[in-house]
Protein backbone atom coordinates (compact mmCIF):
# COMPACT_ATOMS: atom_id res chain seq x y z
CA UNK A 1 0.00 0.00 0.00
CA UNK A 2 1.41 3.46 -0.96
CA UNK A 3 1.11 6.44 1.48
CA UNK A 4 -1.69 9.15 0.15
CA UNK A 5 0.49 11.73 0.94
CA UNK A 6 3.39 9.85 -1.96
CA UNK A 7 0.29 9.17 -4.40
CA UNK A 8 -0.61 13.16 -3.96
CA UNK A 9 2.88 14.13 -4.80
CA UNK A 10 3.33 11.86 -7.43
CA UNK A 11 0.00 13.28 -9.28
CA UNK A 12 1.36 16.99 -8.67
CA UNK A 13 4.84 15.86 -10.32
CA UNK A 14 3.12 14.47 -13.17
CA UNK A 15 1.53 16.37 -16.34
CA UNK A 16 -1.58 14.28 -17.80
CA UNK A 17 -0.78 16.23 -21.43
CA UNK A 18 2.96 15.01 -21.39
CA UNK A 19 1.82 11.13 -20.23
CA UNK A 20 -1.40 10.99 -22.48
CA UNK A 21 0.79 12.46 -25.52
CA UNK A 22 3.29 9.62 -24.88
CA UNK A 23 0.61 7.37 -26.36
CA UNK A 24 -1.97 9.22 -28.49
CA UNK A 25 -1.74 12.43 -30.28
CA UNK A 26 -2.80 15.29 -28.97
CA UNK A 27 -3.89 19.12 -30.16
CA UNK A 28 -4.19 21.94 -28.43
CA UNK A 29 -7.92 23.45 -29.05
CA UNK A 30 -8.21 26.44 -26.30
CA UNK A 31 -7.50 25.65 -22.64
CA UNK A 32 -7.60 22.15 -23.32
CA UNK A 33 -6.31 19.66 -25.47
CA UNK A 34 -8.23 17.18 -28.24
CA UNK A 35 -7.60 13.70 -30.00
CA UNK A 36 -9.61 10.57 -31.04
CA UNK A 37 -10.53 8.90 -28.33
CA UNK A 38 -8.39 5.81 -27.55
CA UNK A 39 -11.21 3.84 -26.01
CA UNK A 40 -14.00 4.13 -28.82
CA UNK A 41 -13.85 4.04 -32.37
CA UNK A 42 -14.89 7.54 -33.78
CA UNK A 43 -13.65 9.90 -36.73
CA UNK A 44 -14.21 13.34 -35.41
CA UNK A 45 -12.07 14.39 -31.70
CA UNK A 46 -14.06 14.45 -28.60
CA UNK A 47 -11.41 13.36 -25.74
CA UNK A 48 -10.53 15.81 -24.16
CA UNK A 49 -7.32 16.24 -21.96
CA UNK A 50 -7.14 19.31 -19.44
CA UNK A 51 -3.64 20.52 -18.39
CA UNK A 52 -4.85 22.97 -15.84
CA UNK A 53 -7.24 20.23 -13.85
CA UNK A 54 -5.11 17.10 -14.76
CA UNK A 55 -8.15 15.09 -16.07
CA UNK A 56 -9.50 13.35 -18.99
CA UNK A 57 -13.14 13.13 -20.39
CA UNK A 58 -14.31 11.46 -23.97
CA UNK A 59 -17.37 13.36 -25.19
CA UNK A 60 -17.95 10.18 -27.43
CA UNK A 61 -17.96 7.66 -24.87
CA UNK A 62 -17.83 8.96 -21.61
CA UNK A 63 -14.55 7.69 -20.24
CA UNK A 64 -12.96 9.95 -17.96
CA UNK A 65 -10.57 9.77 -15.19
CA UNK A 66 -6.97 11.26 -14.14
CA UNK A 67 -3.75 10.23 -15.41
CA UNK A 68 -3.65 7.36 -13.03
CA UNK A 69 -6.95 5.74 -14.21
CA UNK A 70 -6.14 6.31 -18.08
CA UNK A 71 -2.65 4.13 -17.56
CA UNK A 72 -5.08 1.12 -15.99
CA UNK A 73 -7.47 1.76 -18.73
CA UNK A 74 -5.06 2.25 -21.64
CA UNK A 75 -2.20 0.27 -20.55
CA UNK A 76 -3.76 -2.39 -18.44
CA UNK A 77 -2.14 -1.49 -15.26
CA UNK A 78 -3.37 -2.00 -11.83
CA UNK A 79 -3.50 1.06 -9.20
CA UNK A 80 0.03 0.39 -7.91
CA UNK A 81 1.39 -0.21 -10.92
CA UNK A 82 0.11 3.09 -12.67
CA UNK A 83 1.89 4.67 -9.51
CA UNK A 84 4.89 3.24 -9.69
CA UNK A 85 5.03 3.83 -13.64
CA UNK A 86 4.67 7.60 -12.61
CA UNK A 87 6.86 7.79 -9.84
CA UNK A 88 10.09 6.25 -11.75
CA UNK A 89 8.97 8.95 -14.34
CA UNK A 90 9.15 11.77 -11.82
CA UNK A 91 11.93 10.20 -10.20
CA UNK A 92 10.22 9.87 -6.94
CA UNK A 93 10.84 7.56 -4.02
CA UNK A 94 7.87 5.55 -2.94
CA UNK A 95 7.98 3.48 0.57
CA UNK A 96 5.05 0.86 0.36
CA UNK A 97 3.75 -2.02 2.46
CA UNK A 98 2.41 -5.59 0.28
CA UNK A 99 -1.32 -5.10 0.00
CA UNK A 100 -3.34 -8.49 -0.41
CA UNK A 101 -4.96 -7.60 -3.74
CA UNK A 102 -4.94 -10.99 -5.16
CA UNK A 103 -5.37 -9.75 -8.87
CA UNK A 104 -3.22 -7.18 -8.35
CA UNK A 105 -0.36 -10.09 -7.71
CA UNK A 106 -1.44 -12.01 -10.50
CA UNK A 107 -0.54 -9.36 -13.15
CA UNK A 108 2.46 -8.04 -11.37
CA UNK A 109 3.58 -11.83 -11.52
CA UNK A 110 2.39 -12.11 -15.25
CA UNK A 111 5.13 -8.90 -16.19
CA UNK A 112 7.80 -10.28 -13.80
CA UNK A 113 7.50 -13.50 -15.62
CA UNK A 114 8.38 -11.66 -18.49
CA UNK A 115 10.88 -9.39 -17.34
CA UNK A 116 12.28 -12.60 -15.85
CA UNK A 117 12.46 -14.21 -19.31
CA UNK A 118 13.98 -11.04 -21.13
CA UNK A 119 16.84 -11.21 -18.61
CA UNK A 120 17.22 -14.82 -18.79
CA UNK A 121 17.44 -14.65 -22.60
CA UNK A 122 19.70 -11.42 -22.72
CA UNK A 123 22.42 -13.31 -20.14
CA UNK A 124 22.25 -16.11 -22.48
CA UNK A 125 22.89 -14.96 -25.35
CA UNK A 126 25.86 -12.85 -24.13
CA UNK A 127 27.53 -16.53 -22.43
CA UNK A 128 30.51 -17.66 -24.09
CA UNK A 129 28.55 -20.94 -24.58
CA UNK A 130 26.71 -18.86 -27.43
CA UNK A 131 29.22 -16.66 -28.90
CA UNK A 132 29.25 -17.56 -32.19
CA UNK A 133 25.52 -16.79 -32.36
CA UNK A 134 26.10 -13.30 -31.20
CA UNK A 135 29.04 -12.40 -33.36
CA UNK A 136 29.15 -15.02 -36.40
CA UNK A 137 25.00 -15.11 -37.13
CA UNK A 138 23.44 -11.74 -35.59
CA UNK A 139 26.58 -9.21 -36.14
CA UNK A 140 28.25 -11.25 -39.36
CA UNK A 141 25.65 -12.73 -41.10
CA UNK A 142 22.57 -10.39 -40.36
CA UNK A 143 24.73 -7.31 -40.21
CA UNK A 144 23.27 -6.37 -36.33
CA UNK A 145 24.99 -3.94 -34.74
CA UNK A 146 25.87 -4.13 -30.66
CA UNK A 147 24.00 -0.95 -30.50
CA UNK A 148 20.85 -2.41 -31.88
CA UNK A 149 20.93 -5.78 -29.87
CA UNK A 150 20.98 -3.31 -27.08
CA UNK A 151 18.19 -1.58 -28.35
CA UNK A 152 15.81 -3.98 -29.06
CA UNK A 153 16.92 -6.36 -26.05
CA UNK A 154 17.15 -9.22 -28.41
CA UNK A 155 18.27 -12.55 -26.56
CA UNK A 156 18.74 -16.16 -27.12
CA UNK A 157 16.83 -19.66 -25.76
CA UNK A 158 19.26 -22.34 -25.48
CA UNK A 159 18.76 -26.28 -25.75
CA UNK A 160 17.56 -27.46 -23.01
CA UNK A 161 14.22 -28.31 -22.78
CA UNK A 162 13.67 -26.79 -19.14
CA UNK A 163 16.13 -23.78 -18.86
CA UNK A 164 13.60 -20.88 -18.78
CA UNK A 165 11.96 -23.13 -16.29
CA UNK A 166 14.48 -23.70 -13.54
CA UNK A 167 15.51 -20.27 -13.91
CA UNK A 168 12.83 -18.55 -13.51
CA UNK A 169 12.16 -20.84 -10.16
CA UNK A 170 15.22 -19.81 -8.42
CA UNK A 171 13.00 -16.53 -8.92
CA UNK A 172 10.20 -17.55 -6.92
CA UNK A 173 7.94 -17.80 -9.98
CA UNK A 174 6.03 -20.74 -10.17
CA UNK A 175 5.44 -23.21 -13.41
CA UNK A 176 1.64 -22.20 -13.39
CA UNK A 177 2.50 -18.36 -13.59
CA UNK A 178 5.01 -18.85 -16.50
CA UNK A 179 2.31 -20.62 -18.26
CA UNK A 180 -0.14 -18.13 -18.18
CA UNK A 181 2.67 -15.90 -19.60
CA UNK A 182 2.84 -18.25 -22.14
CA UNK A 183 6.18 -18.80 -21.70
CA UNK A 184 6.25 -22.90 -21.01
CA UNK A 185 3.87 -25.73 -22.14
CA UNK A 186 2.40 -28.79 -20.21
CA UNK A 187 3.17 -32.02 -21.35
CA UNK A 188 -0.34 -33.61 -21.77
CA UNK A 189 1.04 -37.20 -21.47
CA UNK A 190 3.85 -37.16 -18.61
CA UNK A 191 1.82 -33.97 -16.88
CA UNK A 192 5.95 -31.98 -17.08
CA UNK A 193 6.33 -28.39 -17.74
CA UNK A 194 8.82 -27.11 -20.46
CA UNK A 195 10.50 -23.95 -22.06
CA UNK A 196 8.45 -23.28 -25.06
CA UNK A 197 11.30 -21.56 -26.95
CA UNK A 198 14.31 -23.60 -27.62
CA UNK A 199 17.21 -22.70 -29.83
CA UNK A 200 15.56 -19.58 -31.01
CA UNK A 201 17.34 -16.03 -31.15
CA UNK A 202 14.41 -14.36 -29.04
CA UNK A 203 13.27 -11.35 -30.07
CA UNK A 204 10.96 -9.35 -27.24
CA UNK A 205 7.70 -7.52 -27.69
CA UNK A 206 6.72 -4.09 -25.96
CA UNK A 207 4.20 -2.29 -25.05
CA UNK A 208 3.94 1.65 -24.93
CA UNK A 209 4.90 1.27 -21.77
CA UNK A 210 7.98 -0.43 -22.49
CA UNK A 211 7.24 -3.27 -20.78
CA UNK A 212 7.92 -6.85 -22.63
CA UNK A 213 4.85 -8.66 -22.96
CA UNK A 214 5.54 -11.77 -25.39
CA UNK A 215 8.46 -13.11 -27.71
CA UNK A 216 9.07 -14.34 -31.47
CA UNK A 217 11.70 -16.58 -31.41
CA UNK A 218 13.27 -17.31 -34.62
CA UNK A 219 14.52 -20.42 -35.59
CA UNK A 220 18.45 -21.30 -35.02
CA UNK A 221 18.31 -24.85 -36.29
CA UNK A 222 18.07 -26.25 -40.09
CA UNK A 223 15.40 -28.07 -41.24
CA UNK A 224 12.67 -26.62 -38.39
CA UNK A 225 9.52 -26.66 -39.51
CA UNK A 226 8.52 -23.57 -37.99
CA UNK A 227 10.31 -20.49 -39.06
CA UNK A 228 9.27 -18.51 -35.79
CA UNK A 229 7.23 -19.29 -32.89
CA UNK A 230 5.34 -16.39 -31.21
CA UNK A 231 4.22 -16.22 -27.72
CA UNK A 232 0.72 -17.21 -27.45
CA UNK A 233 -2.18 -14.71 -26.59
CA UNK A 234 -2.05 -14.15 -22.99
CA UNK A 235 -3.95 -11.47 -20.78
CA UNK A 236 -1.07 -9.00 -21.42
CA UNK A 237 -0.73 -9.76 -25.11
CA UNK A 238 -3.55 -9.64 -27.93
CA UNK A 239 -1.77 -9.81 -31.43
CA UNK A 240 -4.09 -7.77 -33.48
CA UNK A 241 -3.89 -4.75 -30.95
CA UNK A 242 0.53 -4.73 -31.03
CA UNK A 243 2.65 -3.19 -33.23
CA UNK A 244 5.74 -4.33 -33.43
CA UNK A 245 8.19 -2.03 -32.54
CA UNK A 246 6.00 0.75 -31.86
CA UNK A 247 7.52 1.60 -28.37
CA UNK A 248 10.70 2.67 -30.15
CA UNK A 249 9.05 4.11 -33.28
CA UNK A 250 6.28 6.57 -31.41
CA UNK A 251 8.85 9.39 -31.09
CA UNK A 252 9.63 10.00 -34.38
CA UNK A 253 6.25 9.13 -36.03
CA UNK A 254 4.46 11.42 -33.76
CA UNK A 255 7.02 14.37 -34.93
CA UNK A 256 7.35 12.84 -38.95
CA UNK A 257 3.44 12.14 -38.89
CA UNK A 258 4.59 9.04 -41.24
CA UNK A 259 5.39 5.41 -40.40
CA UNK A 260 6.24 2.82 -42.79
CA UNK A 261 5.06 -0.53 -41.88
CA UNK A 262 7.12 -3.16 -42.82
CA UNK A 263 6.55 -7.18 -41.86
CA UNK A 264 9.15 -8.37 -39.99
CA UNK A 265 10.73 -8.02 -36.76
CA UNK A 266 14.74 -8.02 -38.84
CA UNK A 267 13.01 -5.28 -41.66
CA UNK A 268 12.40 -3.00 -38.08
CA UNK A 269 15.50 -3.51 -37.00
CA UNK A 270 17.53 -3.07 -40.28
CA UNK A 271 15.61 0.11 -40.84
CA UNK A 272 16.07 1.60 -37.61
CA UNK A 273 19.97 0.91 -38.02
CA UNK A 274 20.36 2.86 -40.83
CA UNK A 275 18.67 5.89 -39.18
CA UNK A 276 14.87 5.22 -40.33
CA UNK A 277 13.19 5.25 -37.43
CA UNK A 278 9.41 5.55 -37.31
CA UNK A 279 8.87 2.36 -38.59
CA UNK A 280 6.63 -0.65 -37.16
CA UNK A 281 5.74 -4.02 -38.18
CA UNK A 282 2.72 -5.81 -38.89
CA UNK A 283 4.07 -8.94 -37.91
CA UNK A 284 3.29 -10.56 -41.34
CA UNK A 285 -0.72 -10.48 -40.82
CA UNK A 286 -3.27 -7.88 -42.49
CA UNK A 287 -3.98 -4.66 -40.32
CA UNK A 288 -6.87 -5.11 -38.17
CA UNK A 289 -8.94 -2.30 -37.26
CA UNK A 290 -7.47 -1.99 -33.47
CA UNK A 291 -3.78 -1.99 -35.02
CA UNK A 292 -4.22 0.99 -37.47
CA UNK A 293 -6.54 3.01 -34.86
CA UNK A 294 -3.36 2.76 -32.63
CA UNK A 295 -0.75 3.80 -35.56
CA UNK A 296 -3.95 6.72 -36.40
CA UNK A 297 -2.77 7.90 -33.06
CA UNK A 298 0.53 8.96 -34.37
CA UNK A 299 0.67 9.09 -38.26
CA UNK A 300 -0.82 10.26 -41.09
CA UNK A 301 0.64 9.11 -43.92
CA UNK A 302 1.41 5.49 -44.00
CA UNK A 303 3.85 3.92 -46.05
CA UNK A 304 3.42 -0.10 -46.92
CA UNK A 305 6.83 -1.61 -47.76
CA UNK A 306 6.18 -5.42 -48.15
CA UNK A 307 8.04 -7.77 -49.27
CA UNK A 308 8.47 -7.81 -53.57
CA UNK A 309 7.00 -11.16 -53.91
CA UNK A 310 3.35 -11.97 -54.47
CA UNK A 311 2.57 -12.64 -50.79
CA UNK A 312 3.89 -9.82 -49.42
CA UNK A 313 1.97 -7.71 -51.88
CA UNK A 314 -1.15 -9.56 -51.03
CA UNK A 315 -0.58 -8.52 -47.59
CA UNK A 316 -0.36 -5.12 -48.82
CA UNK A 317 -3.84 -5.04 -50.22
CA UNK A 318 -5.39 -6.38 -47.57
CA UNK A 319 -3.93 -3.99 -45.09
CA UNK A 320 -5.49 -1.46 -46.99
CA UNK A 321 -9.55 -1.23 -45.60
CA UNK A 322 -7.94 -1.04 -41.93
CA UNK A 323 -5.61 2.16 -42.79
CA UNK A 324 -8.43 4.24 -44.64
CA UNK A 325 -11.06 2.98 -41.90
CA UNK A 326 -8.59 4.61 -38.95
CA UNK A 327 -8.23 7.94 -41.54
CA UNK A 328 -4.91 7.03 -42.36
CA UNK A 329 -3.21 8.06 -46.34
CA UNK A 330 -1.87 5.56 -47.74
CA UNK A 331 1.07 4.37 -50.13
CA UNK A 332 3.13 1.35 -51.29
CA UNK A 333 7.12 1.21 -51.87
CA UNK A 334 7.76 -1.40 -54.66
CA UNK A 335 10.80 -2.43 -54.18
CA UNK A 336 13.12 -4.61 -56.37
CA UNK A 337 12.18 -7.74 -57.19
CA UNK A 338 13.39 -10.72 -54.66
CA UNK A 339 14.23 -7.75 -52.35
CA UNK A 340 13.22 -7.46 -48.69
CA UNK A 341 13.46 -3.99 -46.01
CA UNK A 342 15.86 -6.06 -44.10
CA UNK A 343 17.81 -7.16 -47.45
CA UNK A 344 17.55 -3.34 -48.70
CA UNK A 345 18.52 -1.82 -45.71
CA UNK A 346 21.84 -3.99 -45.22
CA UNK A 347 23.20 -3.52 -49.07
CA UNK A 348 21.91 -0.61 -50.15
CA UNK A 349 21.20 1.63 -47.08
CA UNK A 350 19.45 4.63 -46.37
CA UNK A 351 19.68 6.11 -49.82
CA UNK A 352 18.10 3.38 -51.68
CA UNK A 353 15.26 3.61 -49.16
CA UNK A 354 14.68 6.92 -49.47
CA UNK A 355 14.71 6.82 -53.03
CA UNK A 356 12.13 4.28 -53.03
CA UNK A 357 10.21 6.29 -50.92
CA UNK A 358 10.14 9.24 -53.07
CA UNK A 359 8.79 6.70 -55.44
CA UNK A 360 6.21 5.38 -53.80
CA UNK A 361 2.62 4.88 -55.19
CA UNK A 362 -0.55 6.18 -54.13
CA UNK A 363 -2.77 3.09 -53.37
CA UNK A 364 -4.30 3.28 -56.65
CA UNK A 365 -1.72 3.39 -58.88
CA UNK A 366 0.12 0.50 -57.18
CA UNK A 367 -3.39 -1.14 -57.38
CA UNK A 368 -4.19 -1.12 -61.38
CA UNK A 369 -0.42 -1.16 -61.83
CA UNK A 370 -0.01 -4.32 -63.75
CA UNK A 371 -3.60 -4.87 -64.98
CA UNK A 372 -4.62 -5.29 -68.22
CA UNK A 373 -7.93 -3.28 -68.55
CA UNK A 374 -9.01 -4.36 -71.52
CA UNK A 375 -8.41 -7.87 -70.88
CA UNK A 376 -10.32 -7.40 -67.81
CA UNK A 377 -13.69 -8.29 -69.44
CA UNK A 378 -16.80 -6.42 -67.73
CA UNK A 379 -17.22 -9.12 -64.60
CA UNK A 380 -14.03 -8.61 -63.62
CA UNK A 381 -13.88 -4.35 -64.47
CA UNK A 382 -17.15 -4.45 -62.13
CA UNK A 383 -15.62 -6.01 -59.12
CA UNK A 384 -11.84 -3.51 -59.33
CA UNK A 385 -14.76 -0.96 -59.27
CA UNK A 386 -16.91 -2.06 -56.38
CA UNK A 387 -13.25 -2.58 -54.44
CA UNK A 388 -12.03 0.97 -54.48
CA UNK A 389 -15.86 2.52 -54.41
CA UNK A 390 -15.82 0.36 -50.64
CA UNK A 391 -12.19 1.43 -49.80
CA UNK A 392 -13.23 5.01 -51.05
CA UNK A 393 -16.04 5.13 -48.92
CA UNK A 394 -14.04 4.63 -45.55
CA UNK A 395 -12.69 7.63 -46.28
CA UNK A 396 -14.00 9.43 -43.18
CA UNK A 397 -13.46 13.37 -44.84
CA UNK A 398 -16.28 13.85 -47.67
CA UNK A 399 -13.66 16.11 -50.02
CA UNK A 400 -11.21 13.35 -49.54
CA UNK A 401 -13.46 10.09 -50.29
CA UNK A 402 -14.42 12.08 -53.31
CA UNK A 403 -10.72 12.29 -54.37
CA UNK A 404 -9.85 9.37 -54.01
CA UNK A 405 -13.23 8.22 -55.95
CA UNK A 406 -12.50 10.61 -58.93
CA UNK A 407 -8.86 9.36 -59.30
CA UNK A 408 -9.87 5.60 -59.26
CA UNK A 409 -12.64 6.53 -62.32
CA UNK A 410 -9.34 8.19 -63.97
CA UNK A 411 -6.99 5.21 -63.34
CA UNK A 412 -10.23 3.30 -64.58
CA UNK A 413 -11.32 5.27 -67.09
CA UNK A 414 -14.81 5.37 -66.20
CA UNK A 415 -17.60 7.82 -65.54
CA UNK A 416 -17.02 9.58 -62.07
CA UNK A 417 -20.62 8.56 -61.32
CA UNK A 418 -20.14 5.39 -62.00
CA UNK A 419 -17.44 5.00 -59.65
CA UNK A 420 -19.57 6.91 -56.72
CA UNK A 421 -22.77 5.02 -57.18
CA UNK A 422 -21.96 1.96 -54.79
CA UNK A 423 -21.39 4.47 -52.00
CA UNK A 424 -22.97 7.39 -52.51
CA UNK A 425 -24.52 7.65 -49.34
CA UNK A 426 -22.40 9.35 -46.54
CA UNK A 427 -21.12 6.82 -44.31
CA UNK A 428 -23.21 6.37 -41.42
CA UNK A 429 -21.71 7.29 -38.15
CA UNK A 430 -19.50 4.36 -35.99
CA UNK A 431 -20.00 3.66 -32.37
CA UNK A 432 -21.12 7.45 -32.58
CA UNK A 433 -22.71 8.16 -29.37
CA UNK A 434 -23.33 11.52 -27.63
CA UNK A 435 -22.04 11.11 -23.62
CA UNK A 436 -22.08 14.61 -22.77
CA UNK A 437 -23.95 14.78 -19.63
CA UNK A 438 -24.87 18.80 -19.85
CA UNK A 439 -28.30 18.02 -22.17
CA UNK A 440 -29.49 15.44 -19.39
CA UNK A 441 -29.31 18.21 -16.80
CA UNK A 442 -30.50 21.37 -15.40
CA UNK A 443 -28.14 24.01 -17.26
CA UNK A 444 -28.02 26.33 -14.53
CA UNK A 445 -26.82 23.70 -11.81
CA UNK A 446 -24.36 22.29 -14.45
CA UNK A 447 -23.37 25.67 -15.36
CA UNK A 448 -22.53 26.05 -11.07
CA UNK A 449 -20.45 23.30 -10.57
CA UNK A 450 -18.55 23.66 -13.74
CA UNK A 451 -17.69 26.74 -12.56
CA UNK A 452 -16.84 25.77 -9.49
CA UNK A 453 -13.83 23.69 -11.01
CA UNK A 454 -12.61 25.80 -13.58
CA UNK A 455 -12.37 28.95 -10.80
CA UNK A 456 -11.69 28.12 -7.06
CA UNK A 457 -11.65 31.21 -5.96
CA UNK A 458 -15.97 31.48 -6.76
CA UNK A 459 -16.03 28.14 -4.76
CA UNK A 460 -16.60 30.41 -0.92
CA UNK A 461 -19.01 32.38 -2.15
CA UNK A 462 -21.34 29.01 -3.34
CA UNK A 463 -20.65 27.43 -0.49
CA UNK A 464 -22.32 30.50 1.58
CA UNK A 465 -25.20 30.26 -0.19
CA UNK A 466 -25.80 26.82 -1.83
CA UNK A 467 -26.27 23.26 -0.26
CA UNK A 468 -26.60 19.57 -2.02
CA UNK A 469 -30.09 20.30 -1.06
CA UNK A 470 -30.70 23.00 -3.46
CA UNK A 471 -30.11 21.11 -6.69
CA UNK A 472 -32.96 19.36 -8.52
CA UNK A 473 -30.91 16.33 -9.93
CA UNK A 474 -29.66 14.25 -7.67
CA UNK A 475 -27.00 13.15 -9.25
CA UNK A 476 -25.49 17.12 -9.62
CA UNK A 477 -26.57 16.88 -5.88
CA UNK A 478 -23.85 14.49 -4.93
CA UNK A 479 -20.97 15.72 -7.26
CA UNK A 480 -21.67 18.75 -5.13
CA UNK A 481 -21.63 17.08 -2.17
CA UNK A 482 -18.54 15.54 -3.19
CA UNK A 483 -16.91 18.68 -3.74
CA UNK A 484 -18.25 20.49 -0.55
CA UNK A 485 -16.82 17.41 1.16
CA UNK A 486 -13.29 17.66 -0.37
CA UNK A 487 -13.17 21.20 -0.28
CA UNK A 488 -13.38 21.52 3.64
CA UNK A 489 -11.12 18.06 4.04
CA UNK A 490 -8.31 19.46 1.76
CA UNK A 491 -8.56 23.00 1.20
CA UNK A 492 -8.96 22.95 -1.93
CA UNK A 493 -11.37 21.54 -5.49
CA UNK A 494 -9.51 18.83 -7.70
CA UNK A 495 -11.37 16.96 -10.22
CA UNK A 496 -8.26 14.77 -10.57
CA UNK A 497 -8.29 13.78 -7.00
CA UNK A 498 -11.65 13.95 -6.54
CA UNK A 499 -11.89 10.81 -9.29
CA UNK A 500 -9.15 8.93 -7.13
CA UNK A 501 -9.64 5.43 -6.93
CA UNK A 502 -13.64 5.48 -7.32
CA UNK A 503 -15.46 2.60 -8.10
CA UNK A 504 -18.35 4.26 -9.81
CA UNK A 505 -17.40 4.71 -13.29
CA UNK A 506 -20.38 6.78 -14.64
CA UNK A 507 -19.77 9.33 -11.49
CA UNK A 508 -16.47 9.43 -12.20
CA UNK A 509 -17.53 10.12 -15.90
CA UNK A 510 -20.12 12.83 -14.49
CA UNK A 511 -17.42 14.94 -12.93
CA UNK A 512 -14.75 14.57 -15.62
CA UNK A 513 -17.34 15.61 -18.06
CA UNK A 514 -18.37 18.29 -15.74
CA UNK A 515 -14.60 19.47 -15.12
CA UNK A 516 -13.55 19.34 -18.73
CA UNK A 517 -15.80 22.02 -19.78
CA UNK A 518 -13.37 24.49 -21.64
CA UNK A 519 -14.44 27.78 -20.65
CA UNK A 520 -13.30 31.23 -21.86
CA UNK A 521 -11.94 33.86 -19.23
CA UNK A 522 -15.09 35.54 -19.73
CA UNK A 523 -17.37 32.99 -18.76
CA UNK A 524 -15.34 32.22 -15.58
CA UNK A 525 -15.40 35.87 -15.34
CA UNK A 526 -18.81 36.75 -14.84
CA UNK A 527 -18.33 34.55 -11.36
CA UNK A 528 -20.75 32.63 -9.19
CA UNK A 529 -22.87 35.15 -8.19
CA UNK A 530 -25.58 35.48 -10.77
CA UNK A 531 -25.69 31.43 -10.90
CA UNK A 532 -26.31 31.43 -7.98
CA UNK A 533 -29.31 33.79 -7.74
CA UNK A 534 -30.25 31.79 -11.03
CA UNK A 535 -30.20 28.65 -8.92
CA UNK A 536 -31.81 29.81 -5.79
CA UNK A 537 -34.72 31.46 -8.13
CA UNK A 538 -35.35 27.89 -9.76
CA UNK A 539 -35.84 26.31 -6.39
CA UNK A 540 -38.47 28.73 -4.94
CA UNK A 541 -40.03 27.81 -8.80
CA UNK A 542 -39.68 24.34 -7.72
CA UNK A 543 -40.98 24.66 -4.29
CA UNK A 544 -44.24 26.94 -5.26
CA UNK A 545 -45.36 24.56 -7.71
CA UNK A 546 -44.69 22.11 -5.53
CA UNK A 547 -46.94 23.85 -2.83
CA UNK A 548 -49.42 24.83 -5.76
CA UNK A 549 -50.12 21.27 -6.26
CA UNK A 550 -50.66 20.53 -2.61
CA UNK A 551 -52.88 23.28 -2.66
CA UNK A 552 -54.71 21.91 -5.11
CA UNK A 553 -55.38 18.60 -3.35
CA UNK A 554 -55.99 20.18 -0.38
CA UNK A 555 -58.93 22.14 -1.83
CA UNK A 556 -60.19 19.34 -3.17
CA UNK A 557 -60.44 17.30 -0.15
CA UNK A 558 -62.02 19.81 1.66
CA UNK A 559 -59.23 20.63 4.11
CA UNK A 560 -59.70 24.24 4.96
CA UNK A 561 -57.01 24.44 7.61
CA UNK A 562 -54.39 22.73 4.94
CA UNK A 563 -55.26 24.69 2.48
CA UNK A 564 -54.76 28.16 4.53
CA UNK A 565 -51.53 26.53 5.66
CA UNK A 566 -49.92 26.00 2.41
CA UNK A 567 -51.53 29.38 1.04
CA UNK A 568 -49.47 31.19 3.57
CA UNK A 569 -46.59 29.52 2.46
CA UNK A 570 -46.56 30.77 -0.91
CA UNK A 571 -46.97 34.32 0.03
CA UNK A 572 -44.44 34.11 2.14
CA UNK A 573 -41.98 32.58 -0.72
CA UNK A 574 -43.64 35.28 -2.83
CA UNK A 575 -42.43 38.20 -0.84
Amino acid sequence: MIPEETIEHIRQSTDIVQIIGEYIRLKKRGRNHLALCPFHKEKTPSFSVSQDKQIFHCFGCGKGGNVFSFLMEHEKMTFVESVRHLARKANIQIQEERGSDARREQLEKHNFANQVALDYFSRLLRSPKYKNILEDYLMRRRGISEEMIELFQLGLSGQEWDGLLRYARSKDLTDEDLEAAGLVLKSEKKGNYFDRFRQRLMIPIFNLSQRPIAFGGRTLTKGEPAKYVNSPETALYTKGNVLYGLNFARDAIRDSREAFVVEGYFDVISLRQIGIANVVASSGTAFTSQQARLLARFAELVYLFFDSDSAGQTAALRSVDALYDAGLDVKVIVGPTGEDPDSLAREQGAEAILRLTDQALDFIEFRVRDLDLKELGIVGKEKLIKELAAIGGKIADATRRKLFWSEAASALKIDPDLMMQPKAKEPPPVESTDANPRHRYNPVEYELLSLMFSSPGDIDVVFERISPEDFDSKELSRVFAAVANQYSQEGFVSASALTERMQDAEFVSLITAIAAEDKADDEISAGATQLVERMLGNKRKRIRARLRQELSEAEAAGDTEKAARIATEIRDILE
